[in-house]
């Protein structure tokens, strides 16, 4: 009947199969900022006056500088509010990846019928078009659901991580204070620290201020959060 219009069908068929599937990816990769801690008592009034004796030189380099480290993973890991976001998160991914798949999946089972009816002659040329558009505006709905629910995830990591590393901060200038600390480093590879002593690593008390925290920094990042759309 119209078995000519496959011609026509076809090349329109094979690019919407090869580009039905969706693919997600998505990083929990997190970059905290947690080094440089100088403080004012690293200045020029410690330094030994010229003339001193020995022991007032020997007795300023014994005492050195106060310089730990905490490691950037092992709190980003042990903070258990911040993991609870990222397990909400990746709830969120897979939920909406598995919306757009099961609706990905019907529009190529859609694709394929449309193919068999076009190979038959069952379709005209003017239903053939109609169709392809059709067709066209259910495919370009689903890409925009998947930009949707990822942009609105990518966002959310964003605030999360920010929060995190703000309230990072902030407890390592109280320490800073409270400690007398010259230099608070990161430790870990990449990081110019590669190994340390562990007697310099206050990591753990990071950490116990971070989740013994009244208000969780993560609240707030969620509190007026919806699931993404799908």
């Amino acid at each position: 009947m119209h078995r000519a219009t496959t011609s026509v069908l076809y090349p329109w068929i094979v690019y919407l199969c090869a580009n039905i599937h969706f693919m997600f990816k998505f990083s929990y990769s997190l970059v905290f900022i947690l080094t440089a801690f100088l403080l004012s008592g690293c200045n020029g009034n410690n330094a030994p006056a010229s003339g001193s004796s020995d022991n007032t030189a020997q007795s300023s380099v014994a005492q050195g500088l106060n310089i730990v480290h905490v490691k950037s993973d092992s709190l980003r890991t042990g903070y258990l509010a911040l993991a609870r976001e990222f397990d909400r998160l990746e709830e969120n991914l897979a939920k909406a990846q598995e919306n757009l798949t099961a609706d990905g999946n019907a529009l190529q089972r859609e694709v394929a019928t449309l193919q068999n009816k076009a190979q038959q002659g069952l379709l005209s040329p003017n239903q053939i078009q109609a169709e392809q558009q059709r067709v066209a505006r259910k495919e370009q709905e689903i890409l925009q659901r998947r930009e949707i629910a990822l942009g609105s995830i990518q966002k959310e990591e964003l605030e999360l991580q920010t929060k995190f590393s703000e309230k990072v901060q902030e407890i390592l200038q109280a320490l800073k204070e409270e400690k007398g600390y010259d230099y608070i480093l990161n430790q870990g590879p990449g990081t110019g620290v590669l190994i340390s002593d562990d007697s310099h690593d206050i990591t753990q008390l990071v950490l116990d201020r971070l989740n013994a925290a009244p208000d969780p920094v993560m609240d707030e990042a969620s509190s007026d959060d919806e699931e993404p759309e799908e």
